[in-house]
Parts: structure tokens; sequence; C-alpha cells
């Protein structure tokens, strides 16, 4: 072997490579005994996919822990601890109801400081209409002098005056926004308060509408970069150290129609390979009433704990430049997600875990990073972000990615042919027990079929598939080779 393939087998396997998560697991079993206990009562209370439950309680923390903290990953980097996250979930999976436990909270405050708002915005439209009736008057002598050609020193002061002394319009306590344009949301991060959770439950309406169409400044606020807004009829602004959370839960169609419409931009820009996502399994059907009584003790305990994070995002309508606080790794967190960082790196590679998505499985360990420093704030965790929270947030989080490639990233096509195959098979077992292969090459799907010489080898490789999933075996009967189908209770 020579020098160089020597070096790039060593470099092939770090040191400080890791195990991967298996695929597909949702992680049941967490070290995090307040958030573990709301999520588990309002399963009990709901019945709602699990997934979407964890989700909607996630994007509530860090709504309102994003304004607040910042997390150093053990690279260096400092980033913000927003999120995006995608749920798709048809009609009847109980999103509102869920999305009213977990952010419940939230609106409750908001509609508390919303009547504090709207009595402050009154008095100040009264002082501003007595300033405005002052300036009119002064800038009426001004001109009288004017045309007289009369010194208006005097007049010129008190305009001076006046003008360093205009109402302040006073500042919204608005954390949660859902049928807004981008114009209305970047506006309030500006005007208002420089944190916000951009959510739905039916997430039609944000995936249709325009909150979406900025999608460099939504990377942008993921990343924490700032923005410059440009504005026609006023003037433009620059958004510097906002925060954004965005979840949506959207039905399957709804996604679809999205997808079909602007997914092809929207995934090139990077947008969606931010989001943690997940297309549960559905309840439905397995919804049965255990007993008649039901507590709300836990989720209770995590609104007092969001109520209890949001008192000082208010301090933010007085000071939104305030610096945040900054949440660091434990050596042994910080050995660990480097090493996560690195397995996640190796498996991009064709044939890898990640190939094809790239961009994706560049923004894992991020996501990583701040799910773990949203648990560590969330619970109230002392000292820095310990091992089994790192830990905790790898599982949750190769869950989402697992979520995300089989919803992003198309089966490879031998795959698609053998389902297709398989479900061919399938209706000729009516009429025949063995199909002879020759039959297939004949009568099967249009694609597969000898006659289409673009296509060839597709069939074997279809069949191969089929084969090495254990769905159907050959054997040969007369010199004829033939196919059957293994029973579902073979398998």
């Amino acid at each position: 072997m020579s020098q160089f393939s020597n070096q790039f087998r060593h470099w092939q396997q770090p040191q400080n490579y890791a195990d991967l998560p298996l695929r597909g697991f949702f992680p049941y079993v967490m070290p995090l005994p307040l958030l573990s206990a709301a999520v588990d009562e309002a399963q009990n209370n709901i019945k709602a996919p699990r997934p979407l439950i964890f989700s909607t309680a996630l994007a509530a923390i860090a709504v309102a822990v994003q304004g607040l903290f910042d997390v150093r990953k053990p690279n260096g980097q400092r980033v913000p601890l927003s999120l995006m996250l995608l749920t798709i979930a048809n009609s009847g999976e109980r999103k509102s109801t869920v999305e009213n436990v977990f952010l419940g909270a939230i609106r409750d405050v908001q509609k508390q400081q919303n009547l504090i708002y709207q009595t402050a915005l009154n008095e100040w439209k009264t002082e501003l209409h007595i300033w405005e009736t002052k300036k009119k008057a002064i800038l009426k002598s001004i001109h009288k002098k004017a045309i007289q050609e009369e010194p208006s020193d005097d007049e010129d002061r008190r305009f001076k005056a006046l003008e360093s002394a205009k109402p302040t319009k006073p500042k919204q306590f608005k954390l949660l926004y859902e049928d807004a344009t981008s114009e209305a949301l970047f506006r309030g991060l500006h005007q208002d308060i420089p944190t916000a959770g951009l959510i739905s439950s039916e997430g039609g309406g944000v995936l249709n509408g325009r909150a979406l169409n900025d999608l460099s400044k939504q990377n942008a606020l993921w990343s924490g970069d700032s923005i410059t807004v440009d504005r026609i009829s006023i003037e433009s602004y620059v958004l510097a150290d906002a925060r954004l959370t965005v979840s949506i839960m959207a039905q399957e169609s709804a996604f679809q129609n999205y997808m079909a419409q602007r997914g092809e931009q929207s995934r090139g820009s990077g947008l969606w390979a931010r989001f943690l996502v997940c297309r549960p399994w559905s309840t439905q059907g397995s919804r049965f009433i255990e007993n008649g009584t039901m507590s709300s003790d836990h989720c209770d305990k995590f609104a007092a704990r969001l109520v209890e994070l949001l008192q000082p995002n208010m301090a933010l309508l007085k000071d939104p430049g305030r610096e945040k606080g900054v949440i660091n790794f434990s050596p042994e967190a910080s050995e660990r997600w480097l090493s996560i960082f690195n397995a996640i790196e190796v498996e991009i590679r064709p044939n890898g875990r990640f190939a094809g998505a790239g961009d994706h499985a560049s923004k894992l360990a991020d996501n990583i990073a701040r799910v773990a420093a949203l648990f560590h704030c969330f619970e109230g965790f002392e000292g820095d972000i310990s091992l089994s929270t790192v830990n905790t947030a790898i599982s949750l989080c190769f869950y989402y990615s697992d979520e995300f490639m089989k919803l992003f990233i198309p089966p490879p096509q031998e795959e698609v042919d053998a389902n297709e195959l398989y479900s061919w098979l399938q209706s000729q077992m009516t009429s025949r027990i063995n199909i002879p292969k020759t039959h297939v090459q004949r009568f099967g799907p249009n694609k597969l079929r000898r006659k289409v010489h673009l296509n060839e080898g597709r069939l074997d490789r279809a069949l191969e598939v089929l084969g090495q999933q254990g769905r159907i075996y050959f054997f040969q009967q007369d010199k004829t080779e033939c196919i059957s189908l293994i029973q579902p209770s073979l398998i």
C-alpha cells in the first residue's frame, strides 16, 4: 500500500470516531425529570404521537430560552439556541390540543403583557397627539415670521427641544407569531423584542404564506447572523442578534403541495437542512381511555418553569441588546460531541449514512449542541452540560435525522422498483402460487419488462433487493426459474 493510501486510511478513522445511534428509534426514556414527566402526562391524557408532543414542548422551551442564552460548542463556536421544527401529522392527531398544553403558558403571559401594552399605547397616542399639536403651532409661527422676514430664534429653540422630547411608542411583548408575513415578523423583532417563535399547529398557512419567503434571511437568523431588511416605503434597518424559533405542524398534503411548488428552492437554500423533522405514526384507533382520572400536575410544573424563564425575557423590552449568557460543555460532554461530529463527517461519503444529504449532516452536530443546551437550561441543571445530557440530545437528534432522510432523500431506484414489483407480485398470487421469472419479464411492471432495453438489469436488481429483504425466494421448477412470496408470518 502506498504512503498516500496509508495516510488516507488514517484520515478515514479519526481517533475519536464514535458509533452512531441505531436508526429509527425515538428515545422514550430520557434523564430529564421535568420535561419527560410533562411529556409522559400529556401522552397519557391526549394520546397524541409522542414525537409530536415532544417537538411541541421543545419548541416552547426554545422560544423561552433563546433570547437569554447561547451555547459554546466544543469547537469554540458560539451559536444561538433557536430551533426549526417540522412535524407532519394529518387531521385528527390532536396537534392543536398538544400546542395549547405546552405553549399555553407563553400565550397567557403574552396576553397579560398585551393588556399592559394597550394601556401604554393609549397613553402614548394621547401624548403624541399633544406633541403633534404643539409642533404644528410652532411650525405655523416659524412660517409666519419667515414670510414677514422676522427672526424666529425662540421658535427654533422650542422646535428643537420639542423634537428631542417626542413620545416614544411603547414596545409590545410579542413572542409568538402565527399567520404573519416575513415583513411583520422582522419588524416585530426589530421594533419590539428581538426574540420570537413562528408557530403553527396548522402549518399550511405558514408554508403557503409569506413568512418563509425570505429563505436567506431565515437561514441567517438561525445562524445568529445580522440581516438587512430593505424597505421601499420606510427606512431600511439592520436586524442584529435576533433569535427566531420556527415550529410547523402540517398535514401531509399541505407539506407535499409546498414541496411541489417551492421545495427545490427551499431545499437548495439549506432551509430544511436546519429543521428537526418528524412524521410520527398515527395513534388513531388506539386512543383508549384507561381510567377516568387525568392529572395535569407535571404539565403545570412545565408551564411554571416556562413562566419563570419568560420573566427575564421582559427585560429585553428596555434593553434589547443585553448580553446573553453562555452555556458550555463539560470536558466529558465535549469529547463526546467532538466524536459524534467526526462520525457524522465520515458518514457523508458515498454509501454512508448521510450520502446525498451533506447539507443536513453539516447542521446535525450544531442542532445536537443546541438541544443539549436547551435541556440543560430548562431542567435547571448546574454547571456545564453533562455527558448524560449531550447523549440524550444525540439520541433525539438522530431520530429527527432519520426522519429527515426518509422524508427528503429519495430511496435508490432499485428500492422503488422493488416495492412496485412486490405489489404486482402480490396481485398475481391470487391466481397462482409460483410465478416464472419469464412471466414477470413479459407481463410485469412495464418499466421492468425485458423489451424495455433502456432499463436493462432493473428487474434483476429489484428481485435482488426483495430477496435480500426476505420478501421472496427463488427456486427451479422444471428448469424454469420461479419466484414465490414469503408469507408475512414467516418473515
